[in-house]
């Protein structure tokens, strides 16, 4: 945690928990009517959660209890808030509440002046700016208003840097020259000063975070504050923040495939956290389209990434307008939760092994994402670089640059997908760990005339602006531009080539496209084009046999490898001195697209083979949850371990010899 420490953080002890927002608005008419304290009672001794995070005001500005401070819906008919704080005290459960941060439509609607204002002057009807008084006369009365009448044991602050594009109100062009010198503002990309300008933004973003923070922390100092995706793949710069806690509720079509980025990121910030699956989902594509709430085999296997990941998990709810809970999404919530309960052992708060890692660097995040935190298309090499190596069940992570300078020499694989500028220090870091015998795999067009030195090649004409073909195996898989012309310098190796035409048997190789500098005990290979943005398009099986094949041309020492299926994915971890070998089955037994998301069916994985390096014969390999004990022999240095099948999410649990 940035800020110093204060007492004991509760969120490090809490595992399950259940996440209710509403939204309140002013068309309600009933809200709170149906809560009373025997209906959270039941819903809450079937599921057993150890906390609960409540409506208190979301987007629309209009709190669901009644405040004296802003304003109330009209359509509270019963402090449903106290009766959550009341029901939760009785029975032991940590009590946050959901409360809408950046996004406030009807304090704009009140104060129109503090309203975040865009490049061509016009207001925003949603997002407050962090300059404003806002914060000093809304957000933190309200907030010190909870605890005083409710004694709220934590906030979970949404709409925030999500919610947050760049404000040109004379606030904060004022506030940028006076910070800069800077007098002149740019309006777009291009133009003078704009890095400048927008690190001035996510700047003023992290201070007004911090402002509630500490006027929460002033007021009740085990009061816990998190401010939603803050510090995730969003916003990847080290954590400064007086946050208490970091967490985010991933998208609620294909989450499983979100989690395993977001935790991963996560789980190298090396500070309590948790990730939220929206219990429902939708076609967001169509219009009008129902919400359906998805099945505990659904649920079970999104939440997978994140127990395997040693993260605490939240289900996400919605309650009816009336603050009824439907007592059979409960019982779907309870079989989630038994499901995380039985792992909680073996999964929570494990450490990672430390194969390969992914960089995910803000110096290149922030140069081409969304202003100000949200994606673009800035993540999509690293996303198709991470799901690359896990379908060739290579267990890895994912580092920020400050993860990397802690942990960077740790790993055996590194891999730096198109992350361009790199940062000299990085540059540095990466030839040390090639020299000490790690591997390290960059791509990108620019690498060749940008880091002749480090890949040992230089460009050789201008880039292709056409698809280009490389043989896999006797076949042949096309890669989209651009593919920079490059010359290997003396002693570097070429490991794969161009073909002239789609036929390995017909087209002769023309030129290099991958090449390899020994560095020490380790090397440095250079993937001149982006292959990962590809994969991340496509997930074409014979661009990731490339992948591999190109892994596997450097011949790692893996601590762990496996034979099975791509959609069987590998997560390895340690805790209490055991490997955990997290087995995770990301099959579907339907064809998903975005008309069909839900998962029904998942054909479970079979007859799979874990080969483990260790010192000695293991004490005892078993897998859980159920304790069973695994057919498993030793020779050589190797265990080998056949796991009969898989349905959602197994652990490996490999006890060391004393």
């Amino acid at each position: 945690m940035a800020s110093e420490k204060r007492r004991s953080n509760w969120h490090e002890d809490v595992f399950f928990g259940i996440h209710y927002d509403l939204h309140a608005n002013a068309k309600d008419t009933e809200l709170g009517r149906e809560v009373t304290p025997g209906l959270l009672r039941e819903r809450w001794e079937l599921t057993r959660p150890d906390w609960v995070q409540c409506d208190c005001k979301g987007h629309p500005g209009y709190t669901s209890w009644p405040t004296e401070v802003g304003s109330t819906s009209p359509g509270v008919v019963e402090d449903a808030l106290r009766i959550h704080r009341d029901v939760t005290r009785e029975l032991g459960i940590r009590l946050g509440v959901h409360y809408s941060g950046v996004i406030d439509s009807r304090a704009l609607e009140l104060h129109p002046e503090w309203a975040c204002i865009d490049a061509k002057g016009t207001a925003d009807l949603r997002s407050t700016c962090r300059l404003s008084p806002y914060v000093d006369e809304l957000l933190i009365p309200q907030m010190l208003e909870l605890i005083e009448r409710y004694d709220v044991d934590g906030f979970w602050v949404d709409g925030e840097n999500w919610g947050s594009p760049p404000c040109w109100c004379d606030r904060c062009k004022k506030e940028f020259a006076r910070r800069t010198g800077i007098a002149d503002v740019p309006t777009e990309p291009g133009q003078s000063h704009w890095a400048e300008w927008l690190a001035f933004q996510r700047e003023v973003f992290t201070e007004y975070v911090s402002r509630y923070a500490d006027a929460v922390h002033a007021r009740k100092p085990d009061c816990l504050v998190c401010s939603n995706w803050m510090y995730t793949v969003r916003q990847p710069e080290p954590v400064v923040a007086h946050v208490d806690y970091l967490s985010g509720d991933y998208t609620p079509n294909f989450g499983a495939y979100r989690a395993a980025l977001e935790a991963r990121l996560l789980d190298s910030r090396e500070m309590t956290w948790d990730l939220m699956v929206w219990g429902f989902t939708r076609n967001y594509a169509a219009s009008p389209s129902p919400w359906a709430m998805k099945p505990a085999l659904h649920l079970c296997q999104e939440v997978a990434e994140v127990l395997a990941l040693g993260g605490a998990v939240m289900v996400y709810l919605k309650p009816q307008r009336t603050g009824w809970l439907n007592g059979w999404e409960h019982e779907i919530v309870a079989e989630v939760a038994d499901f995380c309960r039985a792992r909680r052992e073996v999964c929570f708060k494990s450490r990672p092994l430390r194969e390969a890692a992914v960089l995910h660097l803000a110096s290149h995040y922030y140069t081409c994402n969304s202003p100000l935190f949200n994606y673009g298309s800035a993540v999509q090499s690293v996303e198709g670089a991470l799901n690359a190596l896990l379908e060739n069940h290579i267990s890895t992570d994912l580092l920020t640059a400050d993860a990397a300078r802690r942990h960077l020499g740790d790993y055996k694989l590194v891999v730096v997908p198109a992350q361009a500028p790199l940062p000299p220090e990085t540059v540095t870091a990466l030839e040390a760990f090639a020299a000490a015998g790690g591997h390290v795999l960059l791509s990108g067009a620019d690498l060749a005339g940008a880091h002749p030195d480090l890949v040992g090649a230089d460009p050789a004409g201008d880039p292709l602006d056409v698809s280009i073909y490389v043989a896999v195996g006797r076949e042949a898989a096309e890669l989209a531009p651009p593919w920079q012309r490059v010359a290997p310098r003396d002693g570097v190796d070429s490991l794969l080539v161009r073909l002239k035409g789609p036929d390995p048997a017909k087209d002769p190789p023309v030129a290099p496209v991958v090449t390899c500098r020994k560095v020490g005990a380790g090397a440095i290979v250079a993937v001149h084009g982006p292959l990962f943005r590809d994969y991340f398009h496509t997930h074409f099986p014979l661009v990731r046999r490339l992948v591999g094949d190109i892994v596997a041309a450097l011949d790692i020492p893996w601590e762990v490898t496996l034979e099975g299926p791509s959609r069987l994915e590998l997560v390895a971890r340690r805790k209490d001195g055991r490997l955990m070998l997290n087995l995770i089955n990301r099959g579907a037994g339907e064809m998903l697209c975005n008309q069909r998301t839900v998962v029904s069916e998942l054909p479970p994985v079979e007859n799979i083979v874990l080969r483990v390096r260790l010192a000695s014969p293991p004490e005892s390999v078993t897998l859980a949850p159920a304790g069973t004990a695994l057919d498993w022999r030793f020779a050589a240095g190797l265990a080998m371990i056949t796991v009969p099948r898989v349905e959602i999410h197994e652990v490996v649990v490999i006890e060391p010899a004393d």
